[in-house]
């Protein structure tokens, strides 16, 4: 059995489309699917319903749909400030029928295939708690790149021998029984095979927004356990014109009513690395220098904000 893994959609539906098509290229028809899609790209409502299509699918939901469940029976005339226009923006336009699809998905799951247990949830803190981020999270690579190209092989090399050489991870993979743990959140795509163990780790990474450095293409990996139960992966990279994602962006109706947050995404998606986190921190400092205590921040602390830290970017090119 194959099955394409891919995770955190975010509302880019073409992203989407060209993993599966790839997919279909190499004959593959099942799917392990680890939550998020919607936040961040235009097409939210098409993506889940380009999900809903597929006949055979293992499916959870992720954290980014707790942001729209979140809304619902609220008052949306209070739905004001700058800073949550994209999760209003997503909550209006995501048909509600798709919304209670999303929404009624298991945030876990399990299962067996040819004798091989399958454990799926959004985040590996699930599996081995929190210490992915702390080494290797978005904001972490973004620092530690800091700009640099970054291939597959580096990352994947860097990353492993981090897990190599860390007690604290074999401390947490030796409580976990044999089988694949799946999962996302990061955007950053890896995988581990625990030396001794027939356990494997697989995060797919990002299709929908990659945040591990490496430009120009889309991640999903590609999932084998044949019939004796012998396991195979490999991490796939497909060519994306993120340039031209980002001018369609630009035309949509995201894009004029959450236009801070669609901007952010740009800059994420055309350099592959974090920028959300830092801009939020700089809100916050911007914020409290010009004394405005309000969180969620108001529409004109938050377009100041960004206004002033695209302009500190600026000075760093």
């Amino acid at each position: 059995m194959r099955y394409a893994v891919l995770s955190d959609v975010h509302g880019n539906c073409p992203a989407l489309k060209k993993v599966l098509a790839d997919a279909d290229r190499r004959g593959i028809g099942n799917f392990i699917i680890a939550g998020d899609y919607a936040l961040s790209g235009a097409w939210p409502d098409e993506c889940i319903q380009v999900l809903l299509d597929l006949p055979d699918k293992l499916i959870i939901r992720g954290n980014e749909e707790r942001y729209l469940e979140d809304l619902i029976g609220k008052d949306q005339s209070k739905w004001t400030d700058g800073q949550m226009q994209i999760s209003y923006w997503c909550y209006r336009n995501i048909a509600p029928e798709h919304l209670s699809y999303v929404l009624g998905l298991p945030v876990t799951d399990q299962c067996g295939i040819n004798g091989v247990k399958i454990s799926m949830a959004h985040s590996s803190d699930a599996f081995i708690g929190e210490y992915e981020f702390g080494r290797f999270g978005p904001a972490i690579l973004a620092e530690r790149y800091n700009g640099s190209e970054v291939t597959k092989e580096r990352l994947g090399s860097d990353i492993k021998e981090i897990l190599d050489n860390d007690p604290l991870f074999a401390e947490r993979v030796n409580d976990l029984e044999d089988g694949v743990y799946i999962f996302g959140h990061s955007h950053v795509q890896w995988s581990y095979k625990v030396n001794g163990r027939n356990i494997w780790l697989i995060n797919p990474g990002s299709c929908g927004l990659p945040l591990d450095g490496i430009r120009d293409s889309i991640p999903y990996s590609v999932l084998t356990i044949a019939s004796d139960g012998e396991i195979s992966l490999e991490e796939v990279r497909i060519p994306f014109d993120k340039k031209a994602y980002a001018e369609e962006l630009m035309k949509t109706m995201q894009y004029k009513e959450a236009n801070v947050w669609s901007k952010v995404i740009i800059h994420e998606l055309l350099t592959a690395r974090e920028h959300l986190t830092f801009f939020l921190q700089f809100a916050d400092r911007y914020a409290d220098g010009i004394g405005d205590p309000v969180r969620p921040f108001t529409v004109n602390t938050w377009e100041a904000a960004y206004e002033a830290w695209e302009s500190s970017l600026r000075e760093l090119e």
